[in-house]
């Protein structure tokens, strides 16, 4: 449609991107969709303080997802340059080192979790109030390692993302999800209110999902990638480390800072003051999520212009993205001046959510999206040094500013958010910088690109 529509005023790279917004929309619509179902669902066959400790638990978690993303984001950007040059032998050692130290430490995890279950309580760590601490304690385990099996699954999704094919990652995102809320409907029919079967639930699926989709493209459309112990190229590990390291930490930092809030919440105020934030997030994070739909593309696009020197083209798309985000913002401003009758509509009167928690959200998601322009401009062309510069010396500053918000104003739960739009707007300065050196300097031989910095 869109290339019968303007056939003479889209380039190529541009057309690709479209294309995998148009059916990342589709998927990823129905996803949003499902997941406030999904949380519905969930408040109704679990008790709102089962409910609280799962969102703690599911914070606690993605703080160890990084390491599949860093990882991931490293391969991504270097298969780009070997799709474009067709050298298939040296993409699959990539790809069989990257599964192999995904497998390392996948393992790695495996063992240090199952030993800390013995020494460590959770409860007491995350402040979780709950009269069966054992059980609480065996599904934050349980958990932690599912997410490490998950970590030898995901690669997939960095290929598939470097062929430029976001659509096929929503995909499996989409389908993961159906299976989940379908599960939990059935269990809501003819299961006892448990927190164990929804934790059976959200582990079991992404991995028996995410373990068939990728036998499934290494056996059809990836076969020439597929990994294999003879392929594993001990060379490469330094190198993948080296990329891969200074996208872990900067993945650390966005971990730290745009997923700990509800444990933030829960180690200062409580687990039962995590449901609020979890359910208003939820609700104003639909923007960021539409969003990542139209910005997801531009990452391996980025880089492909970047390696062709197509500045004009870069420029274009970033003054074409910043104007979607003044008419995302104006959507934010909407959502918040109707959030609380949707609140009640959704979720009824067994959560409150305060006006100033939804005020200060609004202001987090437009700084978050005019940060996401420029961000996966850096990420995509690969000069991250300086943003891991600046993001080390600002996460020194954000667990005080917390500390001060929490201890002495009566922000509340807010505190983590009003922390959050600072530091998005402090990043958002960082990235419009280092755009505008990268763009001065853009005549940097693209044979040298895929492994810099």
């Amino acid at each position: 449609m869109i290339k019968s529509t303007f056939r003479q005023r889209i380039d190529a790279r541009s057309l690709i991107v479209y294309r995998n917004i148009v059916e990342s929309i589709l998927l990823k619509g129905a996803g949003v969709l499902i997941g406030f179902l999904t949380v519905t669902l969930t408040v109704q066959y679990i008790s709102v303080k089962d409910f609280g400790i799962w969102m703690t638990i599911t914070y606690l978690t993605s703080w160890f997802s990084l390491v599949d993303v860093s990882f991931g984001n490293g391969l991504r950007n270097s298969l780009m340059l070997f799709f474009d040059t067709g050298d298939d032998e040296q993409a699959k050692k990539y790809v069989s080192t990257l599964y192999f130290l995904s497998g390392m430490v996948a393992l790695l995890l495996c063992v240090v979790f199952g030993i800390i279950h013995f020494f460590l309580d959770w409860t007491l760590l995350l402040n979780i109030d709950s009269n069966q601490p054992a059980l609480i304690n065996t599904i934050i385990t349980y958990t932690l390692l599912s997410f490490s099996i998950q970590l030898l699954l995901k690669p997939i999704n960095s290929i598939l993302l470097a062929d430029q094919r976001a659509s096929a990652v929503a995909g499996i995102l989409f389908f993961v999800n159906l299976l989940i809320i379908s599960i939990i409907y059935i269990a809501s029919i003819v299961l006892h209110e448990s927190l164990l079967v929804i934790a059976h639930i959200y582990n079991v699926v992404p991995v028996l999902v995410y373990g068939g989709v990728s036998v499934y493209y290494f056996r059809t459309t990836y076969s020439r990638l597929g990994p294999g112990i003879t392929h594993i190229d001990v060379t490469l590990i330094p190198k993948l480390i080296t990329v891969s390291g200074q996208f872990f930490f900067l993945q650390l930092i966005s971990v730290i800072v745009f997923t700990s809030g509800g444990l933030f919440i829960s180690y200062y105020l409580g687990s039962d003051s995590v449901a609020p934030y979890s359910i208003a997030n939820k609700y104003f994070s639909v923007l960021p999520f539409i969003y990542g739909i139209f910005i997801t593309p531009y990452w391996s696009a980025f880089t492909d212009a970047y390696l062709k020197q197509d500045t004009a083209w870069i420029q274009a798309t970033i003054r074409r993205l910043n104007l979607i985000c003044v008419a995302t913002a104006g959507l934010a401003l909407l959502m918040l001046v109707v959030a609380q009758p949707v609140f009640s509509v959704w979720i009824g009167t067994k959560i409150y959510i305060p006006t100033s928690l939804a005020i200060w959200l609004t202001a987090y998601v437009i700084s978050f999206i005019f940060l996401s322009n420029y961000n996966y401009f850096v990420n995509g062309v690969g000069q991250i040094k300086p943003l891991v510069h600046a993001s080390l010396a600002g996460i020194v500053l954000y667990f005080p500013l917390n500390y001060v918000l929490f201890r002495f104003t009566d922000a509340g739960a807010t505190s983590v958010v009003i922390a959050g739009t600072i530091w998005n707007c402090y990043l958002l300065i960082v990235c419009m910088r280092q755009y505008r050196q990268i763009m001065t300097r853009l005549n940097h031989k693209p044979a040298v690109y895929a492994l810099q910095d």
